[in-house]
């Protein structure tokens, strides 16, 4: 992935840093798959962050939740500034 996309990702998902989850998302679809997600307020704001096949929504995806407390531990939090 070239620079400018992981500067677009970055960007894309930075608002979501220090909110808090309230709520997980899990429904049915009409096309046999599972809509999921969770709900993220971040003072007067509030993000609906969905798993989806692509960015049109054409299907369900795969949210990936890791658990990387050793991984945060023993390296400090990357603090390379996002660039244009």
């Amino acid at each position: 992935m070239s620079p400018n996309a992981n500067n677009f990702y970055v960007k894309y998902m930075m608002p979501l840093i220090g909110g808090k989850i309230e709520k997980i998302i899990v429904e049915p679809t009409e096309w046999d798959g599972t809509y999921m997600g969770i709900i993220v307020r971040k003072g007067k704001k509030t993000y609906e962050v969905v798993a989806q096949a692509d960015e049109e929504g054409n299907g369900a995806g795969f949210l990936a939740v890791n658990d990387v407390t050793d991984k945060i531990a023993k390296k400090p939090l990357d603090k390379t500034p996002v660039t244009e």
